[in-house]
């Protein structure tokens, strides 16, 4: 029993401790999705045609504005009303009937065009009756934000594969430099064998010599090699946002197995998956819109008008002001210079212009992932290959090592060993890390 739960136990352990190392990349994936700078100017376009969609949703419902208007005017235009040439006679003749002056004379009268101390203040209510232009705007507009999501998506999955690359390279330069401090080791420790050959008489002084070159020159690959990691370490940063030298965990569950699927599969799947297909179709959609508003701009506009409100000389708003009004306008435009026609002619040619990008983003697509899958073969027979030769390596190293310290083969030969062993290690981790980042070009290229 005690047995069966120390397994358990292991096995438990075991099962947390790869899930935990499982997500140190993904956690560095949400971390960049959700602080890299350039997908959030994505993000902030996006909600561009958002807003911009919902401006043209607004334009099917009423418009409400209030308008006020003061006029005070003298002198112009103005209109004589001869009403004292004709009541004054009349006037004049009942004076002498009555035998009184009840009706005194009175004068001609001048109105002036223009009115003073008069104001109108009003509520007008706009509501569009029939307006295809708006119909096809708004389809034109949500078109539009489809496609900028799927805009954002591609950068997405883009940024993935770049967050993931840049990682990769972390690790296959981290790795390098480990090698290379595994390597120091051994040189020191020949130093050490060397020098003590020397002191017994056992050896002359040149394979000292010889060993401290060695030294000194991979310490020079050493410091080539840790500018390279300093400058992955920087890139991947930069991708998350974060500061150029912070550290960076290592996924040590990450394997560079493989699982290959078919080739047509895989092309088959970027076509339906890949948000590019997804971007251009909705910008076909945006402009079959646009071709469907130019064939329409023959249909009249229909706009339903109400106005409430006062209306009168000096501010007063009492019940003698009070008014309403309504009305319905027509606007046909019946000629305007074939303009219509040119705007048809236009929307049709970017419509044929769209199709034929259509047809060569699919070539393309397949391209890429035929490019990434071959790639991907060539890579994992190349870490085979360098799985081998490292093995080989590290035997031969073991052999000649041996004899060295047994005074049975030259310095010459032990460094010729070492040298192959250094780079066979170093050849292998590269090509692993190869591995990971051709898989992950894969990934992206087919849309998984």
């Amino acid at each position: 029993m005690q047995y069966i739960r120390l397994l358990s136990f292991l096995f438990l352990w075991f099962a947390a401790t790869s899930g935990h190392a499982q997500s140190v990349l993904e956690a560095y994936l949400a971390e960049g999705l959700q602080n890299n700078r350039a997908l959030q100017r994505q993000e902030f376009d996006y909600q561009n045609t958002l807003a911009a969609l919902r401006e043209a949703r607004g334009l099917f419902f009423p418009t409400l504005s209030f308008n006020a208007s003061y006029t005070v005017a003298q002198g112009g235009r103005t209109i004589a009303l001869p009403v004292g040439d004709l009541l004054n006679p009349v006037y004049g003749t009942l004076n002498q009937l009555t035998d009184s002056q009840r009706f005194p004379q009175i004068q001609n009268q001048e109105v002036q065009f223009l009115p003073n101390d008069f104001h109108e203040t009003k509520l007008r209510v706009v509501q569009p009756i029939l307006n295809s232009d708006i119909w096809y705007n708004y389809q034109a507009k949500e078109a539009m934000a489809v496609s900028q999501q799927a805009q954002k998506q591609a950068y997405e999955r883009q940024l993935r594969k770049e967050i993931k690359t840049a990682y990769f390279r972390y690790l296959q330069s981290e790795q390098v430099l480990r090698i290379y401090d595994d390597t120091e080791v051994l040189l020191q420790e020949l130093l050490r064998v060397n020098e003590r050959l020397v002191a017994n008489q056992q050896a002359t002084r040149e394979v000292v010599y010889d060993a401290e070159y060695e030294l000194t020159n991979l310490h020079s690959e050493q410091a080539s090699a840790t500018q390279q990691q300093q400058t992955a370490q920087a890139y991947f940063n930069f991708l998350l946002n974060r500061p150029l030298t912070d550290a960076i965990r290592e996924d040590t569950s990450i394997t560079a197995e493989t699982t290959f699927i078919a080739l047509e599969s895989q092309k088959q799947q970027a076509l339906q998956q890949r948000e590019e297909i997804h971007q251009l179709q909705a910008a076909q959609q945006a402009n079959e819109a646009l071709v469907k508003m130019s064939k329409n701009l023959v249909l009249p506009k229909v706009n339903a008008v109400l106005d409430a409100g006062y209306q009168g000389f000096g501010y007063t708003f009492d019940h003698t002001q009070d008014f309403w009004l309504a009305n319905f306008s027509l606007q046909w435009d019946l000629f305007k210079g074939r303009q219509n026609a040119a705007k048809l002619q236009q929307a049709r040619i970017d419509q044929q212009k769209l199709q034929n990008q259509a047809e060569e983003l699919q070539q393309q697509l397949q391209l890429q992932v035929t490019q990434a899958y071959y790639q991907l073969e060539a890579a994992q027979r190349k870490l085979q290959a360098t799985a081998s030769g490292q093995r080989s390596a590290e035997e031969n190293f073991r052999m000649v090592r041996r004899k060295y310290v047994e005074q049975q083969v030259p310095t010459v030969q032990l460094t010729d060993a070492r040298t192959k062993l250094t780079q066979a290690r170093i050849s292998h981790a590269i090509a692993r890390y190869d591995v990971l980042i051709r898989q992950a070009e894969l990934d992206y290229a087919a849309g998984n």
